[in-house]
């Protein structure tokens, strides 16, 4: 019998590369195992972002902020202006494009002027990465959060994701992260429920489950009531539904495939907390769409 396949198209490092490929292989065993039959997820590379467009069809789309780290010198409007543009062309093929940020730890051996540049630039890239996701449906795949919490030095590694262990941790999270929101097209939602649980329970020692990597935090309360929460979850799923939208109107995405992906959100999450998602989705579109008009 033929394994099932997963592909994967990444543009990262070279450190990110050896991440990538063992995430496909922990997906792979993951999926393998709730499905119980053979599963595979092959990985192909390209050099740069911009090389992605047009090459993704039917694939999980895999990309890394880091390459724009190497260009410090360069400005950040340049920067920026050309990350808005790759990620619109890839938002414009339909396929899941996900974006991981940079753990913002730097060697002490940096430095200090480099090692304040490198810390500007990776608060850019991060900050960004909530940008791209609302503006063109790119998921977060969020590094830094869950590596940050973790520590550097106890994973013996900085921004570049050097190590075994880093890219054990690197690697676990994003499997979990393709699990939970890349395989509407691949799998039953019975399968992965299945494959996320498996990946869940085999983390690494120190790592978060699922429910514990939280991303974007925000200041709720004052004083002693004061709390730290988690809101970058459903505001990703948000921005991917406003997307869906979008891509709709304009006539990039049909009918019947938006259906399609409504649906198995809906077979996800249940009909009234889709509703939900969409109203709010919908409602940061046109809020969204009323702030560019002023």
């Amino acid at each position: 019998m033929t394994p099932r396949s997963v592909p994967l198209i990444a543009a990262v490092t070279a450190n990110e590369q050896a991440v990538v490929e063992l995430a496909a292989r922990q997906l792979a065993a993951a999926l393998s195992e709730a499905a119980g039959e053979s599963w595979t997820c092959s990985c192909n590379f390209t050099p740069t972002l911009n090389r992605l467009v047009g090459t993704t069809a039917g694939s999980v789309v895999v990309t890394s902020l880091l390459p724009s780290l190497e260009a410090l010198d360069r400005p950040w409007p340049e920067v920026e202006q050309e990350l808005h543009d790759t990620y619109n062309a890839l938002g414009e093929t339909g396929d899941t494009v996900m974006i991981c940020t940079i753990l913002r730890h730097i060697d002490a051996a940096e430095d200090a002027e480099r090692t304040a540049r490198l810390r500007r630039r990776i608060r850019q890239l991060n900050l960004l990465a909530t940008e791209l996701s609302r503006r063109y449906g790119a998921l977060v795949i969020d590094i830094d959060r869950v590596l940050s919490d973790i520590g550097g030095r106890r994973l013996e590694t900085d921004f570049r994701l050097g190590g075994p262990v880093a890219a054990e941790h690197a690697a676990r999270t994003m499997a979990l992260c393709i699990a939970a929101n890349a395989l509407d097209a691949f799998a039953s939602v019975k399968i992965q429920d299945k494959a996320r649980a498996i990946l869940d329970a085999h983390r690494p020692a120190g790592a978060f489950g699922t429910e514990q990597m939280m991303t974007d935090l925000m200041a709720l309360g004052q004083g002693r009531r004061k709390q730290r929460v988690s809101t970058l979850t459903d505001t990703v799923q948000e921005n991917h539904v406003g997307w869906l939208v979008r891509q709709v109107l304009k006539r990039q995405i049909g009918g019947r495939e938006a259906f399609g992906k409504l649906a198995g959100a809906i077979r996800r999450r249940g009909a009234r907390e889709s509703a939900a998602l969409l109203v709010t989705g919908v409602s940061r579109m046109l809020r969204t769409a009323e702030a560019g008009r002023r």
